[in-house]
C-alpha cells in the first residue's frame, strides 16, 4: 500500500491584501452571468468578504457567496448584507408554499418531511431516504420568495460506521479520482463524521462539508479543516 507523506507549506490564507481581495471577489461575481447584472457593494476586512445589496432569492445569495469563497484568500463571507428582493406576506402561507413545492417531486413526496418557517427562515424535520437529497432540496426551497434561510435537521437512514467510511474515502482519500482539493482526512465514529487537513480556499473546506452530510446516516459533521497549502514530500511503497 502507498502511503502519500506531505510536508505542510502553510501559508495564511488572507496574504492578498484586503482591496486586491476585493477587486477579485468583485471580478468572480461579476463573470458569471446569474450575478453579473446585480448591483452590489463588494467590502473586504480582514479577509472576510461582505457583498451587500438585494439578491432576487436565497439561491441566488448562496451562488453570491460561493462565488466569493472559491477567491483564494478569502478566509469568510458575511452574508448579512443580502437583502431579499421580495419578501414573505406571511410565514404560515410560505410554509404552505414550500409544503406544496416538495410535495409536487414524487421522491421528496413519499418521505416524512416536516416544514416550518419563522420570520422567513425554513426549518425541515423528520426523514429522507437519500442523505444526496439535502442539497436539491436547498435548491427548491431557496428558489421561492421570501426564504431567508433553510436549515436542515432531516434525519437519513442509520448506516453503519465502516459503509460511511469506505463513502468517504471515494471522495476524499488521495487515490480517489477526481482527486478532492488539498489534503483532507475524513473519519467517522458513531455517525459523526470529523474532517481535518488543509485546504486551498473556503470554497473547499465548505465543498467537502456538503460532500460528508451526503451520505446516509451522517449525524453531524465537525469541520475542522484550515486555509492553506501542502506539498507532497514523496511516495513510500512498503
Amino acid at each position: 500500500m502507498s502511503i502519500l507523506v506531505f510536508s505542510s507549506a502553510f501559508a495564511r490564507a488572507g496574504t492578498l491584501d484586503d482591496m486586491d481581495l476585493r477587486s477579485n471577489v468583485e471580478a468572480s461575481i461579476r463573470g458569471t452571468a446569474q450575478t453579473a447584472s446585480l448591483h452590489l457593494k463588494i467590502r473586504v476586512d480582514n479577509a472576510v468578504a461582505i457583498p451587500e445589496g438585494v439578491v432576487r432569492d436565497l439561491n441566488q445569495a448562496d451562488e453570491i457567496a460561493d462565488l466569493a469563497s472559491k477567491v483564494k484568500g478569502i478566509t469568510d463571507v458575511d452574508r448579512s448584507g443580502l437583502r431579499l428582493e421580495f419578501p414573505a406576506s406571511g410565514d404560515d402561507a410560505l410554509a404552505t408554499r414550500v409544503s406544496h413545492t416538495l410535495l409536487e417531486m414524487p421522491q421528496y413526496a413519499a418521505s416524512a418531511i416536516r416544514v416550518t418557517v419563522e420570520h422567513g427562515l425554513v426549518t425541515l424535520t423528520g426523514s429522507i431516504t437519500n442523505a444526496s437529497w439535502r442539497r436539491e432540496l436547498r435548491k427548491l426551497c431557496g428558489g421561492l420568495e421570501g426564504v431567508i434561510d433553510v436549515v436542515d435537521r432531516l434525519e437519513s437512514p442509520p448506516t453503519a460506521d465502516d459503509r460511511i467510511q469506505r463513502a468517504l474515502d471515494r471522495v476524499f482519500s488521495v487515490r480517489a479520482v477526481p482527486h478532492f482539493p488539498g489534503r483532507v482526512s475524513a473519519v467517522v465514529k458513531d455517525g459523526v463524521v470529523t474532517l481535518q487537513g488543509l485546504v486551498p480556499r473556503l470554497y473547499d473546506k465548505r465543498s467537502a462539508e456538503r460532500d460528508a452530510w451526503g451520505f446516509n446516516g451522517v449525524r453531524r459533521v465537525d469541520n475542522r479543516l484550515e486555509l492553506g497549502s501542502t506539498s507532497a514530500i514523496r511516495v513510500i511503497d512498503p
